[in-house]
């Protein structure tokens, strides 16, 4: 078991002064040294980065068990960029009840070209794709990257 790094530095402190009291009470002078080691570590968060505007394009049809959601990116902000979203999907089942089903993801491109993606996402078995909806898209620069200004 590890001594918390106050204790040691404590106990330390009291072993250096009991032997510095013996031999300032003989009347001579004693130096002592000690050295402690103290490691110390911090969780830094990302620098924040700059926030763009993105739009997309979304279409989207049933594939038996799966609901295929293609969709196209764009922002002109800044050429490497990244963000999340969501893509809810709504399904209507045998009683004719309708049920969103949501799901998340997230988006990154390096250079100006527009992000493309398809992603098959289940629906479940005897059910009908209603419709598919990209909700929450966010977009952030990348490092060193920052949006235009207005000028």
């Amino acid at each position: 078991m590890r001594a918390h790094p106050a204790f040691r530095f404590l106990l330390g402190s009291l072993l250096t002064l009991a032997a510095i009291a013996p031999a300032q009470e003989r009347g001579s002078t004693a130096t002592i040294r000690t050295e402690q080691e103290l490691k110390f570590s911090f969780e830094l968060d990302a620098p924040p980065s700059a926030q763009c505007e993105a739009v997309t394009e979304t279409s989207y049809h049933q594939r038996n068990t799966h609901a295929r959601v293609e969709m196209s990116i764009k922002t002109d902000d800044c050429a490497a960029a990244g963000g999340e979203f969501k893509v809810t999907v709504r399904v209507k089942d045998d009683s004719g009840e309708i049920k969103p089903l949501e799901f998340e993801g997230a988006w990154q491109r390096s250079d100006a070209a527009d992000v493309v993606l398809s992603t098959d996402y289940p629906i479940g078995e005897n059910v009908e794709l209603v419709s598919a909806r990209v909700r929450g898209l966010t977009c952030r620069c990348a490092a060193g990257e920052a949006p235009p200004t207005g000028n």
